[in-house]
Formats: C-alpha cells, sequence, structure tokens
C-alpha cells in the first residue's frame, strides 16, 4: 500500500466488517434530513439522500420550507411574478404564492415516498415555515446528515457559495451532504482529503461507513505531514481502515497542491468527505473545493467555539 507520484497506486484489501467504532454493522448517521424548497426539490437530490440512508440502514426525512421572506415579499403591493416560460406576469399574491408552495411540497412529498419504497426504507416529511437555513438547522438533530442541493435557499445566490455553505456546517450539528453536478457522482471511490490532524481523523470513520454501505473504495489524498511520513501514515490508516473498506484502501500523495486540488474538484465519480477545519488547508481552499468541486461532498465543520 504505497502512493506517490501524479496518480494513485497501490492498495490494501479487506479483511473486515467492523464498523468505525468497532461495532458489526454500525451506522454513523441516525437519519438523513433532506432540505426541500421551491428550487430544489430535484429527483438528483432524493436518490442521492435515500441511497445514503438505506446504505446506513437510516430513516430519511423531508423538510420542505416554505420561505417567510418569500411569502413577506408577496405582500408587497408592488410585488409582482414573472413566469418567463409561460410569458406570464401577474400580481403576486400571498395567498396564491402559499396556494403554490403547497402544491409544490405536494410534489416533494410524493417524490420523496418514491424513493423510499424504491429504497426500502422508512421515511417522513414535514412542511415548514421560516427562514430556509433557519428552519432546517431546528429540525436537525445529533445524529443526523443534512442533505441539500446547490440552489437550496441562501445557497442558489449569485455569489459566495462555498463561505455560505461553511456558514451554514459551522452551525449544523452534523455533516451537510452537498449534492454534486447531475452529471456527476456515479459509482466510484470516497475521497478524503487526509492531513492527520483532528478534523480530518473525525472524518475518517465517516469515509470508511461511506466505503463499506456504498461497497467502495476509500481514497485518501495525503495532505501536509502525513506525505512526508508516509510509512508511519501507512501503517496508521491501515490499521484504522484498511481492513473496513471493501474495495480496499489507496493512498496517494499529490505531486503537488494544485494536484491535490485538481483531484478533488475535477473527480466525476464517487463521493468527497472534506474535513473543512483540517489546519493543512490554506485560506479559502475549502471554499474554493465546495465551488469547483463535481462530487457530492460530505462536509463538516466545527465552528470556532469548537474543539479542534
Amino acid at each position: 500500500m504505497a502512493a506517490s507520484g501524479d496518480g494513485p497506486s497501490g492498495t490494501q484489501g479487506p479483511s473486515g466488517t467492523q464498523g468505525p467504532s468497532g461495532t458489526q454493522g454500525e451506522s454513523v448517521f441516525r437519519r438523513v434530513l433532506v432540505a426541500l424548497d421551491s428550487s430544489a426539490a430535484s429527483d438528483a437530490m432524493l436518490e442521492l439522500a435515500a441511497a445514503l440512508a438505506a446504505a446506513n440502514a437510516c430513516e430519511l426525512r423531508g423538510l420542505y420550507v416554505e420561505d417567510q421572506d418569500l411569502l413577506h415579499l408577496a405582500e408587497l403591493p408592488f410585488a409582482r411574478e414573472v413566469q418567463i416560460s409561460q410569458a406570464i406576469s401577474r400580481t403576486l399574491k400571498r395567498e396564491q404564492l402559499l396556494q403554490d408552495l403547497r402544491a409544490q411540497a405536494g410534489v416533494a412529498r410524493a417524490a420523496m415516498m418514491h424513493q423510499a419504497a424504491r429504497h426500502r426504507i422508512a421515511w417522513s416529511f414535514q412542511v415548514a415555515q421560516g427562514r430556509t437555513n433557519e428552519a432546517v438547522l431546528l429540525a436537525a438533530a445529533a445524529g443526523d446528515i443534512i442533505a441539500m442541493a446547490r440552489r437550496f435557499g441562501p445557497l442558489g445566490q449569485a455569489s459566495g457559495f462555498g463561505r455560505r455553505v461553511r456558514l451554514i456546517a459551522e452551525r449544523a450539528p452534523g455533516p451537510l451532504l452537498l449534492a454534486g453536478e447531475p452529471t456527476a457522482g456515479l459509482p466510484g471511490p470516497i475521497l478524503l482529503p487526509y492531513d492527520g490532524s483532528l478534523p480530518a481523523q473525525r472524518m475518517l470513520p465517516i469515509a470508511v461507513a461511506l466505503a463499506r454501505a456504498r461497497n467502495a473504495m476509500l481514497e485518501i489524498v495525503l495532505l501536509g505531514e502525513t506525505a512526508e511520513r508516509l510509512p508511519e501514515t501507512q501503517a496508521e490508516l491501515g490499521a484504522r481502515a484498511g481492513r473496513e473498506c471493501p474495495r480496499g484502501l489507496r493512498l496517494w500523495v499529490p505531486r503537488n497542491r494544485g494536484a491535490a486540488l485538481r483531484r478533488l474538484t475535477e473527480a466525476d465519480r464517487g463521493l468527497m468527505v472534506l474535513p473543512a477545519d483540517a489546519p493543512a488547508w490554506a485560506a479559502g481552499e475549502v471554499e474554493v473545493i465546495l465551488e469547483r468541486a463535481r462530487l457530492p461532498i460530505v462536509l463538516q465543520a466545527q465552528g470556532p467555539g469548537a474543539d479542534a
């Protein structure tokens, strides 16, 4: 299990099935909470979330948010709705908007019911009013992973996407699952950038569990000192993760910083596990990855008050 140069090389095959905490078949998630609104009730997001819930044998829960800012906008006398596709312009009224939102919630609920039946998992669905990100964080609990589309609520604004994602992640009780591009996320490895720090070590069991649940290889991109002390890193990660990955463990020492970022942002198969607070990141690099990555991303940020 050795790695160096421009591409990954070397694998260690599986020889065990214990979970990351040492419990046979243990799930790292209690529930997958899918955040939905009028802009993000996408089949791709629901499919990804349902597959993750099925792989971890946990509940799928939908939360459709009727955004209060949008409802307040409909109360203004000058507010108008323009539907370009149908060349329609009309006065925006709260009652009509609320009716439209609830119709969209019904469509989202039906799509969730379909995915839950397809994957044979328990599910629930809730409609809430409030600011989208606040409503989602209020509904989330410890053990949840929050699944969000890239156009959900405040994430759909024109600029600062990476910064907004990170701010939400810092307040969330657990990881965020951020949908990737519609053309990406095909079966492939679980990618984990790893520098040996506590934030990276906390994400390692999640990456291992996802690799096991998705029957995928775990590919670890070594950053910082972990790449400089490769033999010790190989032994450490092999002992902690290698035997639990059904397709094996691959370590990669990128040729340089640019090569590492290209691997993380250009990969189009698999799923990425991203420790946002790892010290190896330079200022702004996590935000660049969030903005440019094609893969779905499981992100965790501890926030300024956390013990990192």
